[in-house]
């Protein structure tokens, strides 16, 4: 009896020596691409070979960091045939795992499990295949973005027809003279001090906020009578209007800093609570095995804290972006500093110039936009995994005065595929 598991690898492996002898050995080459193009789950590797999954995982995270040697692999393989495992399903078994299947064929080739010819036939087939793929991959996002495009067009042409039929500047500005009243503008000597101005201003007031959140939710986190006097403060911002808090700054800081208080004021419960919720993300018992295996505060904080808290923090950055843009703008408007983009808003409405109001929405949509994805690619670094590091120097040091060695990451062994509930019985 075979096992109900590999029934399944059995099933395909017959079909694929029926349509040689029915059609020739080219299906077979077919059956054989097909079967290094085709993933199958961990969790059903694992009933086929006897594995637990967490080790073909952290098998299969090793490989994708990097790679499997052929030495390796070619003694893996040849055990596996050896115990009656077929060579279609070795294949499939170890590009589920993330090998590339060019490499998979050509150790089989030097193996002398595969024929020569075979294998470069499936070498070609792998290339066509991989090239059909991104062609098709390039097509599909060829079509997105004419899809957006078009999109972005007809809205364009909306805004314009609507300007054209009411034909009133004092309401409504289309396209065009939003454009000609941008070019203007940028052409003036002060423009780019004025966007430089409210940029400093709402950027200062975003990154006080951004370090300050991040300072009073570790404290909170800590320690629990930090937290309850926080707690009410922060439940405070998030309650108090907006123009109330505008019109407090003007009278206690003066319209040249009320941006950056504003924008401070507005964005820290956010943050704070962002990150506060990401801390107690934790698991405890990573922080047990941390402690256990005795890493150092700034490691235990690099690998157990920073991937629990980082998709927290991208969250909350995300959102506070915006809203420390929109904030600062609208407090530039009511106060009026000097140079300032508010302070050319509100001159522009005091003056019904539609142009020149849209011109300038126009300038901070697009510096909200550039500050928005340079900050959240300066998080995206930071929260890359950083594994190549991790407990390197405390190895090290518990291992000065012994002999003992590091003990190393199971690797794939060549019997990991000659498992006998995966072997064909009789065989």
């Amino acid at each position: 009896m075979t096992p109900p598991m590999f029934e399944k690898f059995r099933t395909r492996n017959s079909n694929s020596v029926s349509s040689q002898t029915a059609v020739g050995s080219q299906t077979a080459v077919g059956n054989q691409a097909a079967a290094t193009s085709r993933r199958v789950p961990l969790d059903e590797i694992s009933q086929a070979t006897g594995l637990p999954e967490e080790r073909l995982a952290m098998m299969a995270q090793m490989i994708h960091k990097n790679g499997l040697a052929d030495e390796q692999m070619g003694p893996m393989m040849k055990t596996a045939v050896g115990n009656g495992v077929k060579i279609d399903t070795i294949m499939t078994m170890l590009t589920s795992l993330g090998v590339p299947s060019e490499q998979v064929i050509r150790v089989a080739c030097s193996q002398g499990l595969m024929d020569e010819k075979k294998g470069q036939q499936l070498l070609a087939q792998e290339k066509a295949s991989h090239a059909a793929s991104a062609e098709s991959d390039a097509r599909a996002a060829r079509r997105h973005s004419i899809k957006k495009a078009a999109i972005i067009v007809f809205w364009f042409a909306v805004w314009q027809l609507l300007d054209t039929l009411m034909n009133n500047q004092l309401v409504l500005a289309g396209p065009v003279r939003v454009a000609q009243a941008l070019v203007d503008r940028a052409a003036q000597p002060d423009f780019w001090m004025i966007c430089g101005a409210s940029f400093l201003r709402i950027a200062a007031g975003f990154l006080l906020s951004f370090v300050v959140g991040i300072v009073l939710a570790l404290a909170a986190y800590r320690v629990q009578t930090v937290r309850d006097f926080l707690d009410p403060i922060i439940s405070l911002l998030r309650t108090i209007p907006v123009v109330s808090i505008i019109i407090m700054l003007l009278i206690w800081v003066g319209n040249q800093l009320l941006t950056i208080y504003l924008s401070f004021l507005i964005v820290l419960p956010l943050i704070y609570m962002n990150m506060l919720t990401g801390f107690e993300n934790v698991d405890p018992q990573m922080l047990e095995m941390a402690r256990v295996y005795k890493l150092s505060p700034w490691r235990t904080f690099a690998y157990i804290y920073r991937p629990a808290f980082m998709p927290f923090l991208a969250s909350a950055s995300k959102l506070a972006l915006g809203m420390s843009w929109k904030s600062g703008i609208m407090a530039e408007v009511l106060a009026t500093p000097r140079p300032s983009i508010g302070r050319e808003m509100a001159q522009a409405r005091t003056y019904l110039n539609t142009p020149d109001l849209f011109a300038w929405t126009v300038v901070v949509m697009i510096m909200s936009w550039a500050f928005e994805k340079f900050f959240l690619w300066i998080l995206k670094k930071l929260g890359r995994p950083w594994g190549g590091n991790l407990g390197s120097k405390d190895s090290e040091s518990r291992h000065t005065s012994s002999d003992e060695k590091p003990a190393e990451v199971p690797v794939p062994s060549p019997s990991a595929f000659a498992a006998p509930e995966y072997v064909e019985r009789g065989v």
